[in-house]
Order: structure tokens, then sequence, then C-alpha cells
């Protein structure tokens, strides 16, 4: 099997998880893989094309598979050959190719070109997204609480984010979905961050595999949860103290 059905296959895996898990109504979400760069795709003569609005030279001649707009993440597993589509980034950096006979990428395809050009600069040679609309973070993000204390509140509810999101998480104020503005914001987010709430729209993973990105959506969707456990049990937040967090991350009081 090569690498492009390898990694599309990873993909249905995913998207399957996510819909059992009920993260993913209608077509919500989005799922992508950057391939290393010897496994290009030949886009073939037929061409459909986006041109970006800035270039992405970092990306130039990389393909990507992506879910296509309007996938749904239950029947992803039936419909892959035509629901995740192979795009190739142009020589120039300057507009992503696919073929005519397949559909568009996901609206949010800024966002996800923009964070994956991170990934050389990581010493990565493959990355993945995966973007979900997961229940209890949507509702705790729709709250009025500063997104940094918000921040605080996730990294403290929950020990796995100490102990394996190392950069933790970011919170982004809410913005229309599929801008290029958005892509550039969640992109610095993604600097000092292993995950990203899109406040009132949903999470972002980004690591060095889809398995990964997928962990650090779970484990902040987990925190959201005995976040909102907390505050319906006791009134308030309670999270790990000083000396717990102090002692997870390995650090002096």
């Amino acid at each position: 099997m090569n690498k492009i059905e390898t990694a599309r296959n990873d993909i249905c895996e995913i998207a399957s998880h996510l819909s059992r898990m009920g993260w993913s109504e209608a077509n919500a979400g989005n799922i992508s893989i950057l391939l290393p760069r010897e496994n290009s795709f030949d886009p073939g003569e037929n061409l459909n094309s986006y041109h970006l609005p800035e270039p992405v030279q970092i990306l130039a001649g990389r393909t990507i598979l992506i879910t296509a707009t309007g996938s749904r993440f239950r029947r992803l597993s039936r419909d892959s050959k035509t629901q995740i589509i192979p795009i190739s980034v142009s020589e120039r950096g300057t507009a992503l190719l696919w073929p005519s006979d397949l559909p568009a990428p996901t609206s949010e395809i800024g966002t996800h070109i923009q964070v994956h050009s991170l990934a050389p600069d990581l010493g990565w040679n493959t990355s993945a997204i995966v973007h979900t609309h997961s229940t209890k973070m949507l509702a705790l993000s729709s709250s009025d609480i500063p997104g940094e204390i918000l921040q605080e509140a996730v990294e403290r509810a929950h020990p796995e984010i100490s102990l394996l999101m190392k950069k933790g998480l970011a919170f982004l104020d809410f913005e229309p979905p599929g801008t290029w503005e958005l892509g550039i914001q969640t992109k610095n987010a993604f600097l000092n961050a292993n995950a990203v709430v899109w406040r009132k729209h949903g999470i972002l993973g980004f690591a060095g595999d889809v398995e990964m990105a997928c962990d650090y959506v779970e484990m902040t969707e987990k925190a959201a949860e005995i976040l909102l456990l907390e505050k319906s049990a006791f009134g308030n937040f309670l999270g790990l103290k000083n000396r717990e967090l102090a002692a997870l991350k390995n650090e002096p009081l």
C-alpha cells in the first residue's frame, strides 16, 4: 500500500471515531495530512485550482490529503476516493491544485495550509491536523470567561494535559470560519500550543501524525467535560493545585 492510501485510511479511521463520539454532525469537521516530501502526487492536466491570498513557499511542491467540502465523517470510509482530496501545492507556493473530477477541499483549507507550513521548521517530514466540533468544549468556550482564564482552567483540569501536551493549548475568540485571517491567527497560536480552541466553534489538534493530533483534541475535550462536571457538582472549577501541577511538570514550587 502506498503512502497516499495509508494516509487516506488513517483519515478514515479517525473520522469514523469522531463520528461515533458525536463530534461531527452533518458535514462538520475536517482532517488533513501533509505527506512526506518524497511522496508527491501528480494531479494531472485537468485541474481545479485555488490561488492563495499569499504564497506559502515552504510547502511548494508538497502534497496534502484533506477532506472535501461537504464530506460527512460517518460516510468517509465508503466515500474515501472522492471525499479525501490529494492537493498539490504549486512550485511557487502560490496555488493549490487538484484533479478536476474531485470536489473542492474543506472551506478551512486556508487554516490547514498555514498550520502545516509550521512542520518543516519543527523538523517534521509529515504532519496532521484534526478539527472537530466536540460538545463539551463548544459549551465551555461559549461562556464569557476570558480565554486566558479558560486556558489555565483547562490545563489544570486534566493531568494528561501537563503530561502529554507540553505546549498546552490556546483559545481564539470567535471569528467567521473559513477565512485566511483565521488561519493566520491559528498558525500563530500553534507556535505555542498543541491544541487550539476556536471559541463557539471547535477544537484543532496539530501533531506529527494524525493519531497524536486526535489525542490532543480528545484530551482537551475531556478537560472541558471535567470542568463542566466540577461546576455542576461543586459550583466552581477545581483542578490541580499548584503543588500537584508542579509535581506533574517536575518543577520546583
